[in-house]
């Protein structure tokens, strides 16, 4: 585990605060409970290592994908905002009215535009 996650750890065991999805996404996604995916606001994971992002997770803001390795979506994935999966390998393989209709399959939604 990395120091920014300790520090988070910390602060969760001590204080109470919880750990921020995106911290718990890329340094400890073993520790992501169920009141972990719902994410009041953005969720900006521009540039990092995420390969995948669990099921069930609700962002009520903007998903920011760009630089990512994401190569699918998962299953009810609910963006209120806009999803950006520009430099991704999503983008490079399908059309952003694919993109849309695959997480409408997977019972998702995303209410804003989709960037590729």
């Amino acid at each position: 585990m990395t120091n920014i996650y300790n520090l988070f750890k910390f602060l969760e065991d001590k204080k109470g605060k919880k750990i921020p999805l995106k911290f718990k996404l890329l340094h400890a996604p073993e520790t992501i409970e169920k009141e972990d995916l719902n994410v009041e606001g953005d969720l900006n994971l521009y540039k990092t290592k995420i390969s995948s992002l669990p099921d069930n997770l609700t962002v009520e803001g903007y998903l920011g994908l760009y630089g990512t390795q994401i190569s699918s979506l998962p299953d009810n994935l609910k963006v209120e905002g806009n999803l950006n999966l520009g430099q991704t390998p999503l983008a490079e393989k399908y059309s952003k009215e694919q993109i849309r209709q695959m997480i409408e399959k997977k019972g998702g939604k995303v209410k804003g535009r989709i960037y590729t």
